[in-house]
């Protein structure tokens, strides 16, 4: 059914199908960017060395919550731009190649939600501060700058990200 949602002043806003459209775009974005660090953590799984990684990322127990379902909790609270998203998925692989990280079952959360905080904050007109963003995380502020300022020293503080390999990214995501 495609309902008019009416404002005060009798103008029409939007449809519900308008915005059911939008939820089901940006959850199509995130079962791509799940199925892609996924299938990376997978294809990984079978590396001696990915669980002795002694990066500040690491944690010794790995969540219970899939990609997937982090992805949305993390959007729920927050309602970041897909394009957010994106630019966090080039910061992901830009910190694997520049220091060599193996993308785990043990980090891979800790490594996703530092480079979406440094995409929103990057990216987004409106930000929370960091006790805000600690709890989606499920961890101590402490914890989320020591993470924040790691994540921003690996890379460089490179977080401008070219148009061609932004479009790159969300074809591969079909975005």
């Amino acid at each position: 059914k495609n309902k008019t949602l009416i404002n005060s002043d009798s103008e029409q806003c939007e449809t519900e199908a308008s915005s059911t459209k939008e939820i089901i775009l940006y959850k199509n974005l995130l079962k791509e960017i799940s199925d892609t660090l996924t299938t990376i953590v997978l294809n990984n799984k079978k590396n001696k060395n990915a669980r002795n990684d002694n990066s500040p990322f690491f944690h010794e127990h790995a969540p219970k919550i899939t990609i997937f379902d982090y992805l949305l909790r993390i959007q729920k609270y927050s309602n970041i731009e897909n394009s957010t998203f994106i630019i966090a998925l080039i910061y992901i692989d830009r910190i694997c190649h520049k220091k060599g990280i193996i993308l785990t079952k043990y980090n891979i959360h800790r490594i996703l939600f530092t480079s979406i905080l440094i995409a929103v904050k990057y990216n987004e007109d409106i930000i929370y501060d960091n006790l805000f963003y600690s709890k989606i995380a499920g961890i101590t502020i402490k914890e989320l700058l020591v993470l924040e300022n790691s994540f921003l020293e690996i890379i460089d503080f490179d977080l401008f990200v070219p148009n061609d390999i932004y479009k790159k990214y969300s074809e591969y995501l079909d975005y």
